[in-house]
This record gives structure tokens, sequence and C-alpha cells, in this order.
């Protein structure tokens, strides 16, 4: 079996016509007859069923289209995945990342690495959380991914970035807003705006409101930080967000939480996956950036 005998299929099985997929392929139909015969005879069944005037699938065809699909997809996957390995000068690095992080922690680094080397494409890919980004990496489908963690939470394959803090997020006018510290205690008859389960956040809020003896009361989970600022500043409910994306948000008042609730963003990969050069270079880079600090601990 050919993967050119299951490109041809997949064709034929997509435009119901010989003749037309051969002009999709550039290739003459006598050659995707003979492909597709040749397939059948292998396979010793019928594929495609030619007693009508557009052809179909057999039902042991439908079957096989799935299979025939998937083999290529791989074959594509695996394609990709060797391309950056061709030169240690170029290629294209997948970063994934939870939301709020590509806008206000990153685009300094990305700049300074990709200023030094231009010929290395950084594509950036928002995921729902850090759990997600974590199973991208696991799943072979990312070289690097920005994560959030708990302090005291440690992966083997990840360098620190930096340490942050959560701050409860009020409208103005709300009663909280005038306090220096606010503790869980305070917040037993609010509304919470909550990022989706999986999210430090999300974790933090559940283990602090448990431990003040009551559970949040939550109106939405999201990650949209627009929508949590604009229906925080509405007055809709409270929300905890990152000290870093706070500072430019005058529509609302951030206070400090008792005790304080910290974080860390780490940089992650897949210490069972080979990393290619331009791989190599980004973590060279990321180190020697780290010791220049650029960044704050």
């Amino acid at each position: 079996m050919e993967l050119r005998q299951l490109e041809y299929f997949c064709a034929v099985s997509s435009l119901e016509n010989f003749t037309k997929a051969a002009h999709f392929l550039h290739v003459s139909q006598p050659s995707v007859t003979k492909a597709i015969q040749a397939l059948e005879a292998e396979l010793n069944l019928l594929l495609f069923d030619r007693s009508q005037k557009h052809i179909s699938l057999t039902e042991a065809g439908q079957v096989f289209l799935l299979h025939a699909k998937k083999i290529l997809q791989d074959v594509q996957t695996a394609q990709l995945s060797v391309e950056k390995f061709k030169s240690p000068n170029g290629g294209v690095l997948k970063f994934g990342m939870p939301p709020m992080v590509e806008s206000y922690i990153f685009p300094n680094i990305f700049m300074k690495f990709q200023a030094a080397n231009p010929n290395i494409l950084l594509d950036l890919q928002e995921c729902n959380d850090s759990f997600s980004v974590n199973e991208k990496l696991d799943g072979d489908f990312l070289d690097f991914g920005i994560v959030f963690m708990r302090i005291g939470e440690n992966l083997a394959n990840s360098l620190k970035l930096c340490n942050s803090e959560y701050y409860l997020c009020v409208p103005p006018n709300h009663k909280l807003a005038r306090k220096e510290k606010i503790s869980f205690d305070e917040l037993k008859n609010e509304k919470f705006i909550v990022q989706p389960t999986g999210t430090v956040q999300h974790f933090i809020t559940m283990k602090r409101s448990t431990e003040a003896g009551f559970i949040p009361d939550i109106l939405l989970n999201t990650s949209q930080l627009k929508t949590i600022k604009e229906l925080v500043s509405g007055g809709v409910a409270v929300s905890m967000l990152p000290k870093f994306v706070i500072t430019d948000s005058p529509k609302f008042k951030s206070v400090p939480i008792d005790p304080p609730v910290r974080f860390k963003i780490v940089l992650a990969w897949n210490r069972l996956k080979e990393l290619s050069p331009p791989g190599t270079k980004f973590l060279d880079f990321f180190n020697d950036f780290l010791q220049s600090q650029e960044v704050t601990s």
C-alpha cells in the first residue's frame, strides 16, 4: 500500500469522480484508476460503487476513508515536526500560553529574540489554561509553553520567569474598595468571576473560599481578560487578577489579598522530546535573558 494510493483514494472519495480527481491531482485519469484498482485488489474489497452515474463509497470504503485520512494527516504532522531540524538558523517555534500572558509578559522577550534570530518564526498560540498548555506539550504539538504554577509546585522541564501575585478587583464604589487588604472571610456574600477549572486562579479561589467556610457564588467562568474587567467595572461581580494586568485599569479598584495569593510563571518544554536547533537557541537565549535580570522575581 502506497501513500500515493491513499491520496488518490481520498481525492476520488471527495470529488466522486475519477476524472475530476485526476485533474485536481494533476495526473492522468488512467493513473488514478489503476491506483484505486491496485488498492482494492490489495484489500480484496470494493471501495467504490461504480454502478451509478456518480460513484460512491461502499460501506467498506467509508470505513477505509477514515483510516486513510488519519494516515495522511499523521504523515503531514510528521513532516512538519521534522521540518524545524533542517536548518539551525531558521525554522518555526510553537509557543502555547494561557490568556493574559501574550500581551503582558512576553512581548519584550519575543522582540529581543527575533531581533537576534530573524529567520526563526515564533508561532504564538493562546490556550484556555496552563493545563491545556501542558497537554499540548506532552502531545508534541508545542515546542515551549508558558504556564502559571502555584508556589511550591515544580516541573523538571521548566525555568521560572517571575513570581507574581493575585489582587482582588472590585468596582470603585464597592465597600471593599476602601480597604488596604481583603481576606476571603469578607467575600462570603460576593459574586465571583472565576477562570476555568484547571487554572491556578480557579484552584486558589476554591481553596481560599473553602478555608473561609463558604462555597463561592460563581457568576461566570471565563479567561477573557476584557470580559472580566468590564464586568468587575460594572459592579456585576468581583474577581482575582494578576498584578501585572491591572496596572492600566482605572475603572476598578485592585486590593491586595490577606494572606497574599502568590504564583509563578514558568517556561516549560517536554524533556522527552529532543529540542530542535531553533529550540536550543531559544532556551540559551532565555537563560541569558533571566541572568540579565530584565524580569522581576
